[in-house]
């Protein structure tokens, strides 16, 4: 219905401390999310792969609150805190995946396909042991019945169907979103890669014992020199 002109309606008692606690937890979820991109940009040195990393947040989302609808648990201050927990947890299968990938296109000079499908395989297992021995230590929380379970039991299904939901879809999206966002990436050409190897070769001086060698720098003339770390008598 539609309230006649001059007439107006306020939240009262639990439903305006709702609408509140709901009101700071969205803006912690943004600032959460703000940061971890801020992090991972840090971490990979690119600001596509974060994106690639955050794509397993959403699926995450969508496991929790299925498993609330399945277990028939209403949307909560409790079960908002378990959502917060769960996007910090979520992302850590997209991690493994794009951290070692990243690992074998540098070391083996392969396209990112062909680097992510060797290491697909190889993050498999750790991925899905990380995943059960989390979703193991929340099933306690999620069976409890004794005093303040209605505080806890929200916060633990939150957790175990957006771990279930998340890792089963990180280990299909993430890959392909991968191989699709390498193409994005502004990476060294061939040109420079084989200029800093040459010089690499031509700084090698396999007379010169270990301790003896040292690293090419530039003097305040901005010549470059080179600097000899003489051995300790």
């Amino acid at each position: 219905e539609v309230l006649p002109p001059g007439y107006s309606f306020n939240l009262e008692g639990g439903a305006q401390t709702f609408a509140e606690s709901f009101a700071t937890l969205q803006f912690t979820l943004i600032l959460g999310l703000i940061i971890a991109y801020m992090v991972l940009a840090a971490q990979f040195n690119s600001f596509v792969h974060p994106f690639t990393v955050l794509l397993a947040l959403p699926f995450s989302l969508t496991g929790a609150l299925l498993a609330l609808r399945l277990t028939d648990l209403s949307i909560s201050l409790f079960s908002g805190i378990g959502i917060i927990l769960l996007m910090g947890i979520a992302k850590k299968n997209s991690i493994l995946l794009v951290e070692f990938a990243n690992q074998i296109r540098e070391r083996d000079r392969l396209a990112s396909h062909e680097a992510m499908l060797r290491a697909a395989p190889i993050r498999l297992r750790p991925i899905l042991m990380t995943s059960l021995a989390t979703i193991g230590a929340a099933v306690p929380l999620a069976l409890s019945t004794g005093a303040g379970s209605e505080t806890r039991v929200p916060m633990a299904v939150t957790v175990m169907g957006g771990m279930m939901v998340s890792t089963a879809f990180t280990l299909f999206v993430v890959p392909c979103a991968y191989s699709l966002l390498s193409r994005m990436e502004i990476r060294r050409t061939e040109a420079e890669i084989a200029e800093d190897e040459a010089e690499l070769r031509r700084d090698y001086r396999p007379d010169v014992p270990a301790l003896r060698r040292g690293r090419a720098g530039r003097d305040e003339s901005g010549e470059k020199t080179k600097v000899i770390k003489e051995q300790e008598s």
